[in-house]
Formats: C-alpha cells, sequence, structure tokens
C-alpha cells in the first residue's frame, strides 16, 4: 500500500512498467480524463467514479491477485480501510474478474480526501466508499493496474 498526495506521485516511478504507464498519463492529462480510458488495453485502464459514501456497514474488503489499484480522490472525503489479505476471511472469490470480497478487521485507515492517492497491490484488502460523520458525494479516479 501506497498513500501520498497527488503531488509526489512521480516518486513511484520504477516499481513496475505498467505503473509507470499510469503514472505518467496521471501526471500529464488527469484533469483531462474522460469516464474511462484505455491506457494499454487489459493491462492498464482508468474509470472515474461517482458515488455517495455509506456507513461502514454498507462496505466490505475487496482484494485483487493480478491487479494494483490507484485510487485518486477528485472531490469529498471518503475513509478507506486496507488490512493484508491474510487477516481476513473469503466471502466470495471471482477468479476469472480477479475479484475476492472478504471480511474482519481492519489494519490501516486513511482519509482518502481531494489531492491524495491511494495504491494497493495484489494481497492488499481495500474497504472503500465509507462515510466521514455524513454521507457525502465523492468522485474518484481509479485506476487498473496489472502486476502480476
Amino acid at each position: 500500500m501506497i498513500y501520498d498526495k497527488l503531488a509526489n506521485i512521480q516518486r513511484y516511478r520504477g516499481l513496475h512498467p505498467n505503473l509507470d504507464t499510469a503514472i505518467e498519463y496521471i501526471g500529464c492529462s488527469l484533469n483531462a480524463m474522460p469516464e474511462h480510458i484505455d491506457l494499454d488495453g487489459a493491462a492498464v485502464y482508468g474509470n472515474i467514479f461517482t458515488y455517495s459514501t455509506v456507513c461502514e456497514n454498507e462496505s466490505f474488503f475487496e482484494a485483487h491477485a493480478q491487479y494494483a489499484d490507484i485510487q485518486i480522490m477528485r472531490e469529498g472525503t471518503e475513509r478507506v480501510a486496507v488490512s493484508d489479505v491474510s487477516v481476513l476471511k473469503e466471502d466470495e472469490a471471482h477468479p476469472d474478474r480477479d475479484f475476492w470480497a472478504l471480511s474482519g478487521d481492519e489494519e490501516v485507515s486513511i482519509n482518502l480526501a481531494p489531492d491524495s492517492f491511494l495504491i494497493v497491490f495484489p494481497g492488499d484488502a481495500h474497504k472503500l466508499k465509507m462515510q466521514i460523520g455524513t454521507p457525502e458525494v465523492v468522485t474518484k479516479s481509479v485506476f487498473k493496474v496489472k502486476v502480476k
């Protein structure tokens, strides 16, 4: 897991070629990003999501085996929990979609706010969309980056 200010995202170049592709786009074109962008087919792509945050009990952990997620908050604030998959219980498995739903205790909690980003790697289960105080509408850019 990496959590930092968007202004620092270039520091993370060199970790993986596909991450570099996403980071280059983010550095140059994030403000002009359409709702969906293919940067390298199924290896690197991004979407913009707008939704209302929810109570913690309405959210769940998700994890991926092949993809890292780069989550960039554009508007609003949400709480995100992160735990290693080894400390959670598997509730659903969809390997064909690289998606696992899990439950259990959080190990780390962050507030994802505008101009910040979170990168979660395979093995980093993440629980998204949690409200801070009262529900609010948020907008995020989310990049899926194949790293395995």
